[in-house]
Parts: C-alpha cells; structure tokens; sequence
C-alpha cells in the first residue's frame, strides 16, 4: 500500500525507463543476447535503459550507434510494455518498443562499450527457441502491432490495452 504521506510527484518511485527497436529484414528479426538479463531471458530486442531527461526514441537512437554501430531513428511506436519490480533483478520500469527501419546493407556490430554478447538475424519462427517467457511475449506482441498498424499498452507482454487505428 502506498505511503499516504509521500509527495509522490516530488519524491516518485525509481522507475527504469526503457527504449527497444524491432528491427525486420524481410522475414528475419533482429535480436541481441543479454548475458546479464539471463535470468529473465537473454535474448531480446535491441535497445537498453534511457538517461535522465532522455526521450525514449532519442535514447533508442544513442544506443542502437553505442552498442550496435547502427545508425537509426525510431519510427511508430508500437507497445508500451510496462514491467513490475522483481525484488533483487531489477526495478520497475516501463519499455516504449518503436517500428526502425534500417538501410539493407546495414549490419550490426556489438561494440565493446555495450553489455551485449552478440546480434544476430533469426527467422521469425525461430525466435521462440531465442526469446522466452516475457521477452518471447513482449516481441510477439510488437510483431502483430507492426503487421497490423495498431497500437498495444501491455503488462509483462500481456495485452492490456489495443488500439485499432481504422477505429
């Protein structure tokens, strides 16, 4: 329960804030290994946490040249995907995941100064033996609100909200 107390607009709870892409190359998805989220799922999305006072697609944009020497904007927004504190993982945080479009001879290179273990193009239908539980569910979700044009407000992956643009 909330403390009554608590100015909860001067003095918020920590809240991570997070940037992802969904990358396609014809039938093929981008995906990075995170050996430090292996607990989670170690295959997920490209992107990472944005700074103080970041806009989410300029953060995307920050990291995707940092880690994967891609140099891209984040075009439509597609999930929000808000995620619950796990005592002693992480803390709570929301990820905006945004449609990128990247030139077809572009190729991601994992830079040192990322924390990521490699990139790589998987089909669609071999994500699932990638990604699992939330990861598998958030990406899942991004897949249908890029073929479909929608836009999908999720918990853990879990479709909370969708909007139909031809509404």
């Amino acid at each position: 329960m909330p403390n009554e107390t608590q100015d909860w607009f001067q003095d918020p709870p920590p809240r991570r804030v997070g940037a992802l892409a969904l990358i396609t190359r014809g039938t093929q998805i981008l995906m990075v290994s995170r050996p430090y989220l292996a607990a989670v799922s170690e295959w997920g999305l490209p992107g990472g946490s944005a700074a103080a006072n970041e806009l989410p697609r300029r953060a995307l944009s920050r990291l995707l040249a940092e880690r994967l020497t891609l140099r891209a904007t984040a075009g439509r927004l597609l999930v929000v995907d808000h995620v619950p504190e796990q005592p002693g993982q992480h803390c709570e945080g929301t990820n905006y995941v945004y449609r990128v479009d990247i030139p077809g001879d572009a190729d991601p290179v994992v830079t040192e100064s990322g924390r990521l273990g490699e990139a790589r193009w998987a089909e669609r239908a071999e994500v699932g033996d990638l990604a699992v539980d939330h990861a598998l569910r958030r990406i899942e979700q991004c897949l249908t609100a890029a073929d479909s044009g929608q836009f999908a407000e999720l918990l853990l992956g879990i479709p909370q909200y969708r909007e139909d643009p031809a509404a």
